[in-house]
């Protein structure tokens, strides 16, 4: 089972930082290579099932180039006019509830080799903040966020397309955990957004974009494994210079689409 996001981030992404096990200890540079388009990977699956963990530590495997990783969370709509309990109680798992058009718009221009301010969403307010934070056209992108592969303008960007299975049980574990820990919130009120709109939104709109994945990792598998093989998927859908290949990996659980 794969540790808390948070952790898991702070160990591989943190101030002195360490590498994980698996990533080589040298990059590649890309300062005097011509900028190619950037490659995007698309990171779908329950909540709760590892995408942002995967999405990190993918990011930081990806040695030919530097990677950003681009939270879909980060786009959800700002309702101002709506007061804390509106906004408290509104489905955050339905597909109007992302500003697809801002994403797909700066999606286009880092994919055009030109910068974007990306907002920040405060979940505990359930508002974007006044800030923003600076997206660079890196040689990889991965967006990762339930609805990844739902909108075909969306999905059809990617040049990777991945999908995260997951159980019930330990994805709702997994959001009670994160939640409580990130969000300021109690056991009871996860359990009634699950069972509201969290795993219906899921059988509704998410399980059903699998279909249109790549691959798919096995979410309660070993994260090397997971990590491994989609690095060996990228390289498959890249004509950019591969991957570098960790040294010894076993394989997760993976089905090509």
């Amino acid at each position: 089972m794969w540790a808390a996001r948070g952790a898991r981030r702070r160990a591989v992404h943190g101030r002195g930082r360490r590498r994980a096990p698996w990533v080589r200890s040298r990059r590649r540079s890309y300062t005097d290579a011509p900028m190619r388009r950037s490659h995007l990977i698309a990171i779908a699956g329950a909540s709760g099932a590892g995408k942002t963990t995967l999405a990190h530590h993918l990011a930081d495997a990806l040695e030919v180039g530097p990677a950003a990783v681009i939270p879909m969370d980060a786009y959800y709509r700002d309702h101002p006019e709506y007061d804390l309990a509106k906004r408290a109680a509104a489905n955050y798992d339905s597909p109007d509830s992302i500003d697809v058009t801002l994403l797909r718009r700066q999606l286009d221009l880092l994919r055009a080799g030109r910068p974007a301010e990306r907002p920040v969403y405060d979940f505990r307010t359930h508002r974007r903040t006044e800030a923003t934070i600076s997206l660079r056209p890196l040689p990889f992108l991965l967006l990762e966020g339930l609805l990844a592969l739902h909108w075909p303008a969306i999905r059809g960007m990617a040049d990777t397309r991945v999908y995260i299975e997951i159980d019930q049980a330990t994805a709702l574990a997994r959001r009670i955990a994160r939640d409580r820990r990130e969000r300021g919130r109690d056991e009871a009120s996860v359990h009634r957004q699950w069972r509201a709109t969290v795993w219906p939104g899921y059988l509704r709109w998410i399980a059903p974009s699998a279909r249109f994945a790549h691959m798919t990792v096995d979410g309660a598998a070993p994260l090397e494994a997971c990590v491994a093989a989609a690095i060996d998927q990228v390289r498959a859908s890249s004509p950019a210079p591969a991957p570098a290949t960790s040294a010894a990996r076993s394989r997760s659980k993976t089905r090509a689409n």
